[in-house]
C-alpha cells in the first residue's frame, strides 16, 4: 500500500459503479442463461435469442470477474479508507466483513459459471446458483450499512464512493499549458526563415 488514504480514486470509484450495472445486468438477464443452462442438461437446442442472452451473461461474468480483480489490485496496491473513527469496532468488522464477502462472491460466480457452462459440471451450476442468493443478500446488507451511515449515522462513508479523494497539495495530474508554453525557448529553425 502506498500510504493512508482518506477516500477512494477516481479509478476506484468508476470501477465499483461499473460492477453494480453488471452484476445488475447479470440478475435482469438472469433467465437467457437459465433457459440455455437447462437446455444444455438435456441435450435441447436453444433459440438464437436464449443464445445470445447466455452469451451476454457469460461476456458479463468474464468483465466482472477481470474488473473485481483489478479493484483487489488496487485496494492492495493503493489503499482504501479507514471507517469512521468513532464507529462501534463491531461495525467495523461487520463492514469489512460484508466487502470481504462480496469480492469472494465476485470472484467465485464467474468461475463457477464458467467451470458449469464450459465443463458441464453440474455441481458447479448449483454452487453458482446459491451463490448469487448469498451475493444478493451481502449487496443488501452493503446498501443498508451505506444509508445507515448517510443517514442515521451522518458520516461521509456513502459520499466517498461517490466523489473522489482530491489529490495532496502539488500532486494535481492537471498540466498547466501556460507552464509548458513558458518553459519551452524558440529553436533557431522557428526564428528564421526556412532554408531552401
Amino acid at each position: 500500500m502506498t500510504g493512508k488514504v482518506t477516500g477512494y480514486s477516481s479509478t476506484q470509484i468508476a470501477l465499483h459503479w461499473a460492477v453494480v450495472v453488471l452484476v445488475a445486468f447479470q440478475f435482469v438477464a438472469h433467465d437467457g442463461i437459465e433457459s440455455a443452462w437447462r437446455n444444455q442438461l438435456r441435450g435441447a437446442p436453444d433459440s438464437a435469442d436464449v443464445r445470445l442472452l447466455a452469451y451476454m451473461h457469460i461476456a458479463g461474468g468474464l468483465l466482472i470477474l477481470l474488473l473485481a480483480l483489478i479493484r483487489l489490485w488496487l485496494r492492495f496496491t493503493r489503499g482504501a479508507p479507514a471507517p469512521p473513527a468513532d464507529e462501534p469496532r463491531l461495525m467495523q468488522l461487520f463492514a469489512e466483513g460484508i466487502h470481504w464477502l462480496i469480492y469472494l462472491m465476485l470472484l467465485l460466480l464467474p468461475a463457477t459459471g464458467l467451470i458449469a457452462w464450459f465443463l458441464g459440471v453440474r455441481l458447479a451450476g448449483e454452487a453458482h446458483e446459491a451463490m448469487k442468493n448469498i451475493l444478493l443478500g451481502a449487496i443488501v446488507l452493503h446498501v443498508a450499512g451505506a444509508l445507515f451511515q448517510h443517514f442515521i449515522r451522518r458520516s461521509h462513508v456513502l459520499m466517498r464512493m461517490l466523489r473522489p479523494e482530491a489529490p495532496p497539495e502539488g500532486a494535481g495530474s492537471q498540466v498547466s499549458f501556460d507552464r509548458i508554453n513558458a518553459t519551452m525557448k524558440p529553436s533557431a529553425v522557428e526564428s528564421g526563415p526556412e532554408p531552401r
